[in-house]
């Protein structure tokens, strides 16, 4: 489809041989402890930092202090990658993806690493996921319908709701407003990837960019 579109979802076509071979690295850009908010992902509420690294073979999910200390791997599954860390509002909780079971499922451990729970258990694979400002609810994009759509689960994974369900198209990178009360996200419905908004429980979608080009990955302003 769009070269963005088979890069974000790699995972969907290809085997986990050669997943183990290119794993996902995402950067992030060092920030220091005033300017972390928790609206930021990577960002703990007490300034450390969540992080994809290979040094070990695969990709694990590990934390630092905002200055590079104190690097510290959290999860060493002997099979498949943990990407997509994404800290709860409260800094205690860290969701994650990781194919470990054989194909993506969304993950969540507490912030030293231990209890780690899946939270999904599709046989689907499932991945980008956000968590809700109360922290009591989790979005996130699956292709449980052959095309991915924007879920909803609550933050121990029961309740598992599609919001989308837009069944010729693919609806991904799912991002909560401050307040709780919308979600950005992009999705080729209207034949090209554009920014889309939501109200929380799905309805009242609505084309933001309106664009010819490829409008991806939403941010809301803190």
């Amino acid at each position: 489809m769009f070269t963005y579109l088979k890069q974000i979802f790699s995972f969907f076509f290809v085997s986990t041989l050669l997943i183990g071979c290119q794993p996902i690295m995402p950067t992030v850009t060092p920030i220091t402890i005033e300017t972390s908010t928790p609206s930021d992902p990577l960002v703990s509420t007490t300034g450390r930092i969540a992080f994809n690294s290979s040094r070990d073979g695969h990709s694990e999910v590990y934390t630092m202090n905002a200055n590079g200390s104190e690097q510290t791997r959290l999860t060493a599954f002997k099979e498949g990658d943990s990407v997509f860390a994404a800290w709860s509002p409260d800094g205690r909780k860290i969701a994650f993806v990781s194919d470990q079971d054989g194909n993506r499922e969304i993950y969540v451990m507490n912030a030293d690493g231990s209890g780690i729970t899946n939270l999904t258990r599709s046989p689907a694979s499932d991945q980008s996921p956000a968590w809700s400002p109360d922290g009591k609810k989790i979005i996130f994009a699956s292709v449980q319908n052959g095309r991915s759509d924007i879920f909803v689960m609550n933050a121990n994974g029961s309740g598992q709701t599609n919001l989308t369900n837009t069944p010729t198209a693919d609806d991904i990178t799912p991002k909560w407003s401050l307040d709780g009360l919308q979600i950005a996200f992009a999705s080729n419905q209207d034949g090209n990837l554009e920014i889309y908004v939501m109200n929380a429980d799905g309805s009242g979608p609505t084309n933001l960019t309106r664009d010819p080009a490829e409008d991806t990955d939403p941010a809301w302003q803190p």
